[in-house]
């Protein structure tokens, strides 16, 4: 009688077929003590993924210098999580719980996302698997752990803080504090030269000068921030008129956080006690200078907003919109921002205007009708959407044949080819015991451990940052669901398909795809599109276009 095996054809197929395997690591601080941790951490990961013949290996997601409590910060920890949304992954291999997150409810709800995705996370320390059934009353358990550490941690650091502050000590950073610096012995002491800046600032203030034509003054005389920057902004002036510490007092405790891991500060309203210093360090102003400059200030608030209420201004005063950091200005490197004019008027306009030209004329660029720009923008949404194939396909070439790519892999060559030399110099002197070669030896493994961790580094960059199989899978995600033209630009998420759109002139529009951050260039464009519309009766030409950077 024959036996016959039934296979399950699947289960097999499944079994035949690598996972998807990346690693992430992240130390919390960028310094010295740390980096060493953090390069072995990715070098380790790489190594044991690439020989593991069962895994194919999908990068390291590293962020260094990033804190655990919250993962807004931790750029490569969105990334490798936006691979995951792509079905590119099946399995995260990381150090442990708090390397992943501190946060509980942050820790939980990527789990469960990325389980969505069928993506595992494994947990090295713990020796745990998100696939695990326990695994949420574990994680809530060990990240629970982790976050009251980090909470113990804050309470720590807010009790020195607090006890410096009672004992009139002020933490003042004369790095970003113009007029200021330290002595030898870490005393304040008056920068006389930045000392003149803040004077000229306080007086023309009181002549009546605006906060723009302070800092156009300060421009035209050359004069530098303290970042060493010459551009001064109105910004930067209206944040030393209200520095209190140009008297040689200190108000402490002005700005909290609102909780753990929140690395955004709020304005202290009586929930921390705060500190007046009188005499903490020298004076650059007098008193009478201040209160001067003061009441002026307040003068003018309640001309323009008839309120001394901060809320009530900042709500009059709020100019978000669909288009707040999207639109930029090439003249003077502003935002472009939304205004309404003629309100409640027939001759009411929803407009576009460069951020430096909001109160006076100082930018060259001009403005443009919103809906002119919803129009242009739209016209290349539709045609995107009319077309997609052939804008996959255009996309996917330009960045094949993209400069970052191009050099990434001539590194990774050049790279692997001095790998291969100086293994062979090695494996002669292998079994040399003359001093002069053993210290050969020595520099030569010194220099191959270098040229390794240069070499995972540009692997890495290729699958992670660099993948063009993984970013081409993004924007694909992004059109699957457009299949009909859109009538408005809020139905289609423009602000994560273009990286900004940049308003060259009133004729001149680029929409651009960032490919890599650090390249200044456009390297290729997909359309140009020619738009027609009306100013006072004048027939306008826009000529339109999107870009690779």
């Amino acid at each position: 009688m024959n036996i016959v095996e039934i296979l399950n054809l699947e289960a097999y197929e499944q079994k035949l077929v690598k996972k998807n395997v990346c690693a992430y690591a992240r130390v919390s601080t960028s310094k010295l003590a740390q980096e060493s941790s953090f390069d072995l951490q990715v070098d380790t990961y790489t190594k044991m993924i690439m020989n593991n013949h069962e895994w194919n290996f999908m990068g390291v997601y590293a962020d260094e210098g990033k804190s655990g409590t919250n993962i807004t910060f931790r750029d490569q920890f969105i990334l490798m999580v936006d691979l995951a949304k792509t079905g590119s992954l099946d399995l995260i291999i990381t150090k442990s719980i708090s390397r992943f997150a501190r946060n509980v409810i942050d820790c939980l709800s990527i789990i469960q996302e990325l389980k969505s995705y069928g993506t595992e996370v494994w947990f090295e320390k713990e020796n745990l698997s998100s696939f695990d059934n326990k695994i949420e009353f574990v994680i809530s358990v060990m990240a629970g752990m982790a976050e009251e550490e980090s909470r113990s941690i804050s309470e720590n650091v807010k009790w020195r803080i607090k006890k410096k502050f009672n004992n009139g000590i002020i933490p003042m950073v004369t790095s970003r504090v113009i007029g200021y610096s330290r002595d030898e012995k870490g005393e304040i002491i008056i920068n006389p030269q930045e000392a003149k800046t803040v004077k000229l600032i306080f007086n023309m203030y009181l002549q009546g000068y605006s906060h723009r034509k302070i800092a156009e003054h300060l421009n035209s005389l050359g004069l530098k921030t303290k970042a060493e920057k010459v551009d001064w902004y109105e910004n930067a002036i209206q944040g030393i008129i209200n520095n209190e510490r140009y008297t040689g007092n200190a108000i402490l405790q002005k700005s909290r956080r609102k909780k753990i891991g929140n690395r955004n500060s709020i304005k202290n309203q009586d929930k921390l006690p705060k500190y007046y210093v009188e005499n903490s360090h020298p004076a650059i102003i007098t008193q009478s200078t201040w209160d001067k400059a003061h009441e002026l200030k307040n003068q003018k608030i309640m001309k323009y907003h008839h309120t001394l209420n901060r809320k009530e201004i900042r709500k009059k005063s709020s100019t978000r919109s669909e288009y707040s950091e999207f639109i930029i200005c090439p003249i003077c490197g502003r935002n472009y921002v939304f205004k309404t004019n003629n309100i409640n008027t027939p001759y009411e306009k929803r407009i576009l205007i460069c951020s430096s030209n909001k109160d006076t004329k100082v930018c060259e660029n001009e403005s443009m009708f919103a809906d002119t720009f919803d129009s242009i923008m739209i016209s290349h949404i539709n045609q995107i959407i009319k077309n997609k194939d052939i804008f996959l396909k255009f996309l996917r070439n330009a960045f094949l044949s993209h400069p970052a790519i191009i050099s990434l892999n001539s590194n990774l060559v050049q790279t692997q080819g001095k790998l291969s030399e100086l293994d062979s110099k090695l494996r002669l002197l292998i079994t040399s015991d003359d001093e002069l070669d053993r210290q050969v030896k020595t520099q030569l493994i010194e220099l191959q451990t270098k040229l390794q961790l240069e070499l995972v580094g540009y692997q890495n960059k290729l699958l992670t940052t660099h993948n063009i199989n993984n970013i081409a899978k993004y924007y694909r995600l992004l059109l699957k669901d457009f299949n009909k033209p859109i009538l408005e630009i809020t139905e289609f998420p423009f602000k994560e398909f273009f990286k900004r759109a940049v308003m060259h002139d009133r004729h001149r529009i680029e929409f651009v795809i960032q490919f890599d951050e650090n390249y200044g260039d456009a390297t290729d464009q997909f359309q140009i599109l020619k738009t027609e519309y009306l100013i006072r009766k004048t027939v306008h030409v826009v000529e339109s276009k999107i870009t690779i950077y």
